[in-house]
């Protein structure tokens, strides 16, 4: 079975599933109230450097600070600072900054500065090495990507086109010092498009036209290769189920909420995430204490899935000897060879934790899709943008069943983010008329919809097993 990129999106964001096999391996969320940013080129300004690091805040426009680390080097060089998003913004943080750009296509990545030519360990065709070991950048250094097996004779122009880009970049930056934005990457779905969707690619389904129109658009430019994958998909006449329950995205995505994996043959793994770092505690049974390999595949399997990141510490069971440990290692690195994410297996400490540091690219999968509640500590709930996420999906099957009008009643809060990118903006998405009624009784991540005055098929709980 081949490989799919399953993107279902609303008014209020985009959720993505990269499914291998059949099963779901990744997801990507992204909320219309924070698009992502990551890849985006501004030019920055200092606003002041901070104690005892090497780092400062940046001002990059539109009233947005930034972190900036390596900050000695803003006055030397007497450039244009000119910095690029690595890390989105998210619970407080601000987004993360780098004066060390790369500028990705599909098939290639520019670093402005550098030298030379790289390839990616995905492309392990000796032929097309040597058909593109000639391909030069004098103004950068040049790393051809794994998708590149797809078209080499696209690898030349995308090359160039990078290199000029960066030049019209530059020579923005040294007209107007303003801070603000250079250029845009395209948020999660351009990210999408250049950096996840596999070049074997046998099916990218969209559930929206005007997002399938918009990827259309980025992969003619960017991704041409996978222009004859796209199609839309989703609810229709023939067809109600959401695009998420096929190959069980949703549930998947459910359960990767909860703290607990429990593998065949009793292994238990529990997920703690804090704002240092993410344990990992594995509890193994006597009975399931010889799958060493297959307990480290999961965590691997679990940490992708899950889109953990900075520091990762996996406390597996027991006394390992130097064989267990060793095919620990082994099939947790073979997990994450196929993560797209920059990570590193880093070994084992003096207490036998194995420990793995993955790229931070903005909040896990849990951080995205929940808020923190109240004041108890750990307790969380669904993010408001998830709950109006749902509802225009309820929304959306009503309507291709038959519905000609909806009433939606919900808690304030969620009607104030329902009504966020317009009063109407529901309405004229689904292009039939819906009411929107304010019901204080209705409790956080509750919503009913009533169809022409009956209840519809859909109605809503607040089902996130972290609260």
């Amino acid at each position: 079975m081949g490989d799919e990129l399953l993107i279902t999106a609303t008014p209020y964001g985009m959720q993505a599933a990269v499914v291998a096999g059949g099963r779901p391996t990744a997801f990507f969320v992204e909320w219309s109230a924070s698009p992502s940013r990551i890849g985006d080129l501004h030019v920055a300004r200092p606003l002041g450097r901070m104690s005892g690091i090497d780092a400062c805040i940046v001002d990059i426009g539109d009233g947005e600070e930034a972190f900036l680390q390596g900050a000695r080097s803003l006055d030397a060089d007497g450039a244009p600072p000119i910095v690029q998003v690595v890390c989105d913004a998210y619970e407080g943080k601000r987004a993360r900054v780098t004066r060390k750009p790369a500028l990705a296509g599909r098939y290639a990545v520019f670093r402005p500065g550098g030298r030379g030519l790289s390839f990616s360990r995905r492309i392990r065709d000796p032929q097309i090495k040597r058909a593109l070991s000639g391909i030069e950048s004098p103004d950068g250094a040049l790393t051809i990507r794994g998708a590149a097996a797809a078209d080499p004779e696209a690898v030349p122009a995308e090359a160039a086109a990078l290199a000029a880009r960066w030049q019209e970049i530059e020579a923005a930056a040294r007209r107007d010092r303003t801070p603000r934005r250079l250029w845009h990457a395209g948020g999660l779905l351009g990210r999408l498009l250049r950096d996840v969707a596999p070049a074997e690619a046998a099916h990218i389904a969209i559930d929206d036209r005007a997002v399938l129109g918009r990827a259309r658009e980025l992969a003619t430019q960017e991704a041409p290769d996978l222009v004859p994958s796209l199609a839309v998909a989703g609810p229709s006449p023939s067809e109600t189920a959401p695009l998420f329950e096929r190959h069980d995205c949703a549930g998947r995505l459910q359960a990767a909420l909860k703290p607990e994996v429990v593998l065949p043959g009793g292994t238990r793994l529990t997920i703690e995430e804090t704002r240092a770092l993410t344990a990992i505690d594995v509890d193994t049974s006597h009975a399931a204490a010889a799958a060493a390999a297959e307990t480290a595949e999961a965590a691997g399997r679990e940490i992708v899935l899950r889109n953990l990141s900075g520091l990762i510490a996996i406390d597996f069971a027991g006394r390992s000897g130097a064989r267990r440990r060793e095919a620990q290692i082994g099939a947790l690195k073979g997990a994450l060879a196929a993560d797209r994410t920059p990570h590193r297996v880093l070994g084992v400490t003096a207490g036998g934790v194995v420990e793995v540091n993955r790229q931070r690219l903005g909040p896990s999968l849990r951080q995205a899709l929940t808020e923190p509640a109240g004041s108890g500590f750990g307790g969380r709930r669904l993010r408001l943008e998830a709950i109006a996420h749902e509802a225009a999906n309820a929304a959306r099957r009503e309507a291709a069943s038959g519905a000609r009008a909806l009433t939606l009643r919900a808690a304030p809060a969620l009607l104030d983010m329902l009504a966020q990118p317009g009063e109407d903006a529901l309405a004229r998405w689904l292009g039939i008329p819906v009411t929107l009624v304010s019901d204080p009784a209705q409790p956080h991540g509750r919503f009913v919809m009533e169809r022409c005055g009956a209840p519809a098929a859909a109605s809503h709980r607040d089902t996130c097993s972290t609260r």
